[in-house]
């Protein structure tokens, strides 16, 4: 690399790292303690404000995109940049629990879905320092693993429903997302408890995916399926995001066969999105395999999360080495062209698999929105270990 491209991933790194820490830790706006217990106030990066008092049921302050967020910040933490980063996601953390049970300001109920464990794969990192984020997750894995089996169906290789709110399947049980939502979890609780057959069940559920969400002719996997015959038959990048994120942090909790066998699905998979990278912008399309423009543009969220998962799946030696300076790449390409100012921008607020073209919306692509701040974080975090041979 030139000296000028050294300089300017020393700038990208600067801008980043100022970024992260105006929105979190340097922010007296966004107190986690405070922000919680206030109904009326939300994160600078929760544009989609669930509240009791908007009308919103459930997931308040526990929403997975608060806790990607935080997940992103404690890795900083391990990157070796200080204690304020762990006690951010620790105050976080305690401020929506009580003596072990998740309150009132969680917005948190069993029967919504695997969204609702996603936060939870934060709580083993805490567990030799305490016992009450250990009881917590104790509560959520009885949750998940034993009460809410029922949804973890065999016709769908053992996953989750996505959502089961009305005790009904949705139109496509199995949704990408939901692999991360609550497969990190269960993987990191039985790593740590030594639960060998829920690793085996969770080796086993990462491989109906990878055989029944597949396209063939792309390589890349459908945003949702019931099976080979019945899928939501987009290749949407946040999806294939959650995806690799996935990939990367279950293998890392994986050994044996079962890693060795899904790494090179994993491998392939990468090999796959890379083919479909937008080679002006090193970002993907937010419909993968479509044509640019008409509501289909370069997306923040997705980007970011393989720009983590290849960093981090080489780092751990999932896939080869050279992915790494490849998500490099992209995670300074990322931050030329979308750390705007003081916002992130360019991330797609959502999208539903319900089998219809919801991806296109322009209105959609948003500054500042936590499905993509948090990955860009967890992405810098793994630039830090790069850099620093962690």
């Amino acid at each position: 690399m030139t000296d000028t491209g050294v300089w300017t991933m020393d700038r990208q790194m600067e801008r980043a790292r100022a970024f992260i820490d105006a929105l979190t830790v340097a922010s007296a706006e966004n107190d986690p303690k405070e922000i919680v217990e206030d109904e009326d106030r939300f994160f600078a990066w929760d544009n989609e404000h669930r509240s009791l008092k908007n009308g919103k049921k459930l997931l308040y302050d526990w929403s997975y995109y608060i806790g990607v967020v935080m997940e992103g910040l404690y890795y900083m933490y391990e990157a070796g940049q200080g204690e304020i980063y762990k006690d951010y996601v620790k105050r976080y953390l305690h401020a929506v629990e009580t003596d072990g049970t998740l309150n009132k300001y969680a917005g948190y109920v069993i029967w919504h879905g695997v969204d609702c464990y996603k936060t939870a794969s934060l709580l083993p990192y805490f567990f030799d320092e305490d016992a009450e984020l250990k009881k917590l997750a104790d509560n959520l894995w009885h949750d998940l693993y034993e009460v809410n089996s029922v949804y973890a169906t065999p016709d769908v290789g053992g996953n989750y429903w996505h959502c089961w709110d009305d005790g009904k399947p949705p139109r496509y049980k199995v949704w990408l997302d939901g692999l991360y939502m609550s497969q990190v979890f269960l993987a990191r609780y039985a790593k740590y408890t030594g639960n060998q057959k829920a690793l085996s069940q969770i080796a086993g559920r990462l491989r109906w995916v990878n055989r029944e969400l597949l396209n063939s002719q792309t390589g890349l996997l459908y945003h949702a399926g019931n099976g080979k015959d019945d899928v939501c038959p987009f290749h949407w990048l946040r999806a294939c995001g959650w995806y690799a994120m996935a990939q990367a942090d279950v293998l890392e909790c994986l050994d044996g066969a079962d890693r060795q066998e899904l790494s090179k699905a994993f491998s392939a998979f990468c090999d796959n999105m890379l083919r479909y990278m937008d080679a002006e912008s090193c970002m993907w399309l937010n419909l993968i395999d479509r044509p640019k423009g008409e509501g289909n543009e370069p997306e923040t969220s997705g980007t970011a999360m393989m720009s983590y998962a290849l960093l981090k799946g080489a780092r751990l030696g999932l896939i080869d080495e050279s992915y790494s300076d490849v998500g490099a790449k992209v995670f300074k390409r990322l931050t030329e062209q979308k750390l705007t100012g003081s916002a992130l921008t360019g991330v797609y607020l959502v999208a539903t698999a319900s089998g219809e073209d919801n991806y296109r919306r322009k209105e959609y692509y948003m500054p500042q929105e936590g499905k993509g701040v948090g990955p860009y974080i967890m992405a810098y975090a793994e630039m830090l270990k790069k850099e620093n041979g962690r």
